[in-house]
């Protein structure tokens, strides 16, 4: 007899046989057992995870001589006729080359018969989904309401693209991929029965490979052992089947988290000298980085590592170094150029960029830490950081060198913290705000992203480019980055609080900055007006109306204001002529001749104020 493939040769013959399908063999067990068969069933599952073998089974439970049988015996000429595949009522079709309508008029007429050697007809359907929709609809009535002694069983890998009405007349079971440790056990199994001499760290190159399919794993320890006489350890097999070990992607990632670009190239160079395949490795890779992601961001998820114990270790101790947004950008530059060497003829070059940008990137900064930062050199610096700092525009930096600071020290930058909403509205004479003392650092940080920003919105977006030409950061605000921007007439406001404006604008900040932040946009005379401006006493009554304020100078000191009475004081004319309830603009955020230009509406200022609070886009007519 010529030979038989060890796919083929170790086929399970039992529902105990079947490997890491427990949860279908048990229910199908139970179902013989009760008498409670469905006439109807959906294997669905990705390759080489026993659909077929599950269903062959099934086939001879139920006809097997030695009844009632929960599992077959494998011995009787019923179950030795299903298993060589020679039984005249137990039939295998197969839906890619029998997909049409003539085909399952054929399965119909041939149902109606009663079997001839054994108690049951068993229809099994391979690949169902590619059966037309006429072949489809053909079959329903059929697959509703079969005559007693007939089975039917399709198996699918893309169960998505059966019809609903053929999924509502089957009892579907879900088969799911083998992880790497069952599939190592297995192969571990069959080589000591075959005597086939391999060490474990090839088994696990061999199941990895396999990507859950039972079939590929022995497809491959089929190759491997074609080869020679062993023994084959892992080197060996990476060699004869171009894969990827486990070694290399270590190597790689180690230099990509210690920002050796040079070694990463090196390794990969050796690899391709080694001739393994770039395109498998760059899917690897994918798949060990996404390990380190696990584990970088929590480490009781190990549990979802697919791995070996001595792997897990490794991985364990690689990612105490690594940060989770880091290894996050890591993952995406990674799946992304997997994706594109699949459509590239330089598929090297693209790794070689992967490699070398990751390698480059700066570690992420997390905004909560730097804030925490902030805060703490606030306290201990107050007193220095205080000076020159008054109530009013929040988030503001002040570039001034602080009093009493020596000649030749770096001036501080002042960000002022946000004072509650009480204190905002309090009387005169309430605590002010607290400051936060920013080292120049921290200031030049703020400028360089902001510059790398404008800098890539001029080259993609002139016009948004030219609307922010004379824009600087101010400080960082509840997680939100406050730029003043030099708008007059409120144009460029609006041009970059645009949803798509704003979402590009984002997206350009999050890469500058390397991470996630908002955008708050704050005119400088508002800015001016609260440096130079004490809060008001107490609001207005409602009878009372604003009385002009003159352009606010270094040399006028603020009067005293009076307590508010029911007598009004004179007012403009335009004033006077206003509508009850018409929102005003406080002297203090008035510039020289404003009291002339007309008021912006009081919707459009709210929505502005929502936008800002959540930082997100707003969409309408007032926008």
């Amino acid at each position: 007899m010529s030979y038989l493939v060890l796919a083929r040769k170790w086929r399970p013959q039992r529902f105990a046989e079947v490997v890491g399908q427990r949860h279908v063999s048990q229910t199908l067990t139970n179902a013989l057992q009760s008498d409670r068969l469905s006439h109807a069933y959906l294997f669905a599952g990705p390759r080489g995870v026993g659909k077929t073998s599950m269903a062959r089974i099934l086939a001879k439970a139920l006809n097997c001589e030695q009844q009632p049988a929960t599992e077959p015996c494998n011995t009787c000429a019923a179950c030795k006729a299903i298993t060589d595949s020679h039984c005249l009522d137990v039939l295998e079709i197969d839906g890619a080359s029998n997909r049409g309508i003539d085909d399952v008029r054929q399965l119909r007429e041939g149902v109606k018969y009663a079997p001839s050697s054994v108690r049951t007809k068993v229809y099994i359907i391979d690949e169902v989904h590619m059966l037309t929709t006429d072949a489809f609809n053909a079959l329903l009535k059929t697959l509703e309401e079969p005559p007693r002694h007939v089975y039917f069983v399709l198996a699918t890998t893309e169960p998505l693209k059966v019809p609903p009405t053929i999924l509502s007349r089957c009892q579907r079971h879900d088969f799911g991929r083998l992880t790497v440790g069952e599939l190592a056990e297995n192969l571990r199994r069959i080589v000591t029965a075959e005597e086939i001499a391999i060490d474990e760290e090839a088994l696990r190159l061999l199941a990895r490979k396999a990507d859950g399919s039972v079939r590929d794993s022995l497809t491959l320890l089929d190759q491997v052992a074609a080869t020679g006489s062993g023994p084959f350890d892992a080197a060996r097999v990476q060699e004869l089947l171009g894969l990827t070990g486990s070694g290399l992607l270590f190597a790689l990632s180690a230099a990509v988290t210690a920002g050796d670009g040079a070694g990463a190239l090196g390794a990969l160079q050796r690899a391709y000298r080694e001739g393994v395949n770039l395109q498998e490795l760059a899917d690897e890779l994918v798949g060990h980085f996404r390990q380190l992601l696990l584990l970088a961001f929590d480490h009781d998820l190990d549990e979802l590592l697919e791995t070996t114990p001595e792997e897990r270790a490794q991985l364990a101790a690689q990612a105490k170094g690594v940060r989770a947004a880091d290894a996050l950008r890591w993952l995406r530059i990674l799946l992304d150029v997997a994706s594109t060497m699949r459509r590239s003829a330089h598929g090297r070059v693209h790794l070689e960029v992967a490699l070398v940008e990751m390698a480059a990137l700066p570690r992420a900064a997390d905004l909560a830490t730097v804030l925490d930062h902030l805060r703490r050199t606030g306290t201990t610096a107050a007193g220095v950081a205080t000076a020159g700092v008054e109530s009013g525009a929040t988030g503001v930096v002040d570039r001034e060198r602080p009093a009493g600071s020596a000649a030749g020290a770096p001036p501080a930058v002042a960000v002022r913290a946000p004072a509650p909403d009480g204190v905002r509205e309090a009387a005169t004479g309430a605590t002010p705000p607290r400051a936060v003392a920013l080292g120049t650092d921290e200031a030049d940080r703020l400028l360089r992203g902001w510059g790398l920003v404008l800098e890539r919105v001029r080259k993609e977006r002139a016009f948004l480019g030219s609307c922010l030409h004379a824009s600087q950061p101010l400080g960082i605000e509840a997680g939100r980055l406050l730029v003043e921007l030099d708008d007059a007439n409120g144009f460029k406001r609006e041009q970059v609080e645009k949803p798509a404006n704003r979402r590009f604008l984002l997206q350009m900040m999050a890469e500058a900055y390397e991470q996630q932040i908002g955008l708050r946009l704050v005119e400088p005379t508002a800015v001016a007006a609260n440096e130079m401006s004490p809060a008001p006493s107490a609001p207005p009554s409602a009878s009372s109306s604003p009385a002009p304020s003159a352009p606010p100078s270094a040399s006028s000191s603020p009067a005293p204001s009076a307590p508010p009475s029911t007598t009004t004081s004179p007012a403009p004319a335009a004033a006077s002529a206003s509508p009850p309830g018409a929102a005003t603009t406080p002297p203090e955020a008035r510039t020289p001749g404003s009291e002339q230009s007309p008021e912006p509406p009081a919707g459009r200022d709210r929505v502005r104020e929502i936008a800002d609070l959540v930082d997100g886009d707003i969409v309408g007519p007032a926008y």
